[in-house]
């Protein structure tokens, strides 16, 4: 009888431990998705010639010379990747999915739920949606332009929270005039970039303006 009781009494134990495993495993923790924007584009108004949105990017004639693979989609997502997204975006609890390719534009404007796969209770996205250098000869000076959006969901379909918004940072070394100044410029465009991160985090976390 005493045996049967302690072989009973193990099977039990057995049992509640099988049990609990699946419980701690299938916590799914909340993910932040991540998509780094397309190459460079350009807006150039100047005193020759103006208007003619990538021209400086495509090597047209009469616009500066400007590198054709500046900031690129990997570069992108890398200092996506060092910017420490989930304390700059008080998003602690958060995860980050790194995503390698930009998304199409009509994806990211017409995706009216999660644009990834995902079965996190609490998920959200941040896209890189257009990266361009204005150029003003006249008045406004050379600045790197970053569109941001950003979206959050909890287990409904749609949004809970969707903001999106341009940041500027100006440039003072981009795009380079000669040759042996084309390390400084892309060092500098680089930084742009990762400035306007922290630009488009701090616009995120602003309080809402009362009407």
């Amino acid at each position: 009888m005493g045996a049967m009781w302690v072989m009973a009494a193990m099977l039990m134990a057995a049992g509640v431990q099988d049990d609990a495993a699946p419980t701690s495993q299938s916590q799914a923790s909340c993910e932040l998705h991540v998509w780094p924007g397309s190459k460079l584009g350009s807006v150039y108004s100047g005193w020759v010639r103006g208007g003619i949105v990538n021209g400086a990017v495509t090597g047209r004639d009469g616009y500066p010379r400007t590198p054709a693979d500046a900031i690129n989609t990997a570069e992108q997502a890398e200092l996506l990747k060092q910017a420490e997204l989930p304390a700059l975006l008080k998003l602690d609890t958060y995860r980050v999915v790194m995503h390698a390719d930009a998304l199409p534009s009509s994806v990211i404007r017409r995706s009216p739920s999660r644009i990834a796969t995902s079965d996190s209770p609490c998920y959200a996205e941040l896209i890189v949606d257009d990266v361009m250098m204005q150029h003003d000869a006249f008045v406004s000076g050379k600045f790197l332009k970053v569109l941001f959006r950003y979206r959050e969901f909890g287990t409904d379909p749609a949004p809970t929270r969707a903001f999106g918004t341009w940041v500027q940072t100006r440039l003072m070394k981009f795009p380079p005039a000669l040759p042996e100044e084309e390390e400084a410029a892309l060092a500098e465009i680089k930084l742009a970039f990762a400035k306007n991160i922290t630009s488009f985090a701090a616009a995120l976390r602003a309080p809402a303006k009362k009407r």
